[in-house]
């Protein structure tokens, strides 16, 4: 009981690392269901992604975190009348200094044709948040409460809906994070986590032989500053993609895509700091698998299917 009490004073009270916020990613097209779990069975096929982010490399105990994720669509021969499902799974780590915070969800969606331009869908992550200490603070700290802390862990449900909608050309999206109804008692008090409130817009367009991706997400909650990501891509018949993005306040960055093989991707970004921790960069690499084919998008005449453009 005493180690579960202070991981609550050291993640809620006294700010340590904020659990209030989420979890950043430069390349958030790439990584999609980090921030909606309704872009669920907006791909063609079976996907598989997976990626790491190194933020402020040369600090000691910078934050790193690193996910996995895996969906599939089912039910797409019949989708103008009965819509389509799908399911998938994410896994994500966030590592700060001695503490390590881990996430495993289960995720489904329900995609439905709304008009001929239109598809409107529906998905919710259901899982677990584990917190740990890894090791009490080296050998510095005299404190013999927080010396014992070594190994102690917490673990609680985890919830996130969202709402997506989307054509082949533009995205709408919409999600509720860390949506945990339970209070829990610390020090005489009532404490609760606060949800964090994700929005973001995505717009394909053609120009020349490349396409060009326009997006941003915006991440709000009621106790701390907004957090707004704004990238602008540009992509070469899927094989080649660069890009330029600009969180507010905060960062610049520059962003490569690649197709290495048919069906596997790789992303690079790199972030340049605009705050006093200047000097201390952050890297992203991630990579993609799918077996979609190449044909296109959708089933054709009036069953026509919309795939998000994040993908495409």
């Amino acid at each position: 009981m005493k180690k579960r009490l202070l991981i609550f004073i050291l993640f809620f009270n006294v700010g340590f690392i904020s659990a209030q916020q989420s979890i950043q990613y430069t390349q958030y097209s790439f990584n999609n269901l980090s921030f909606n779990p309704a872009f669920i069975g907006t791909t063609k096929c079976l996907s598989f992604k997976a990626g790491t982010r190194m933020q402020w490399v040369g600090f000691d105990g910078a934050p790193r975190t690193s996910f996995a994720s895996v969906q599939k669509t089912f039910g797409t021969k019949n989708f103008h009348n009965k819509g389509k499902h799908g399911v998938g799974l994410y896994v994500e780590q966030d590592e700060i200094h001695i503490t390590t915070r881990t996430y495993v969800k289960l995720g489904y969606a329900y995609h439905k044709k709304l008009t001929s331009k239109l598809t409107g869908g529906f998905g919710i992550f259901a899982g677990i948040q584990q917190y740990s200490i890894n090791t009490a603070f080296g050998d510095n700290n005299p404190d013999p409460v927080l010396a014992n802390a070594s190994g102690a862990e917490l673990k609680y449900p985890d919830l996130m809906p969202g709402v997506l909608f989307y054509n082949d050309k533009v995205y709408y999206s919409f999600a509720i994070n860390q949506l945990y109804f339970k209070k829990v008692g610390l020090g005489g008090e009532e404490n609760k986590q606060v949800n964090q409130y994700l929005i973001g817009w995505g717009h394909k367009s053609p120009a020349g032989k490349w396409t060009l991706f326009k997006s941003f997400l915006l991440k709000a909650n009621a106790i701390g500053p907004p957090d707004l990501d704004l990238n602008l891509n540009w992509d070469y018949y899927n094989d080649i993609g660069i890009g330029v993005g600009y969180r507010v306040g905060e960062a610049v960055n520059a962003q490569l895509k690649l197709r290495i093989l048919q069906s596997v991707s790789i992303g690079y970004s790199f972030d340049y700091p605009l705050n006093k921790i200047m000097g201390s960069y952050t890297h992203e690499f991630m990579i993609s698998f799918s077996r979609c084919p190449d044909s296109g998008v959708g089933g054709g005449g009036s069953d026509k299917q919309h795939y998000c453009p994040a993908y495409n």
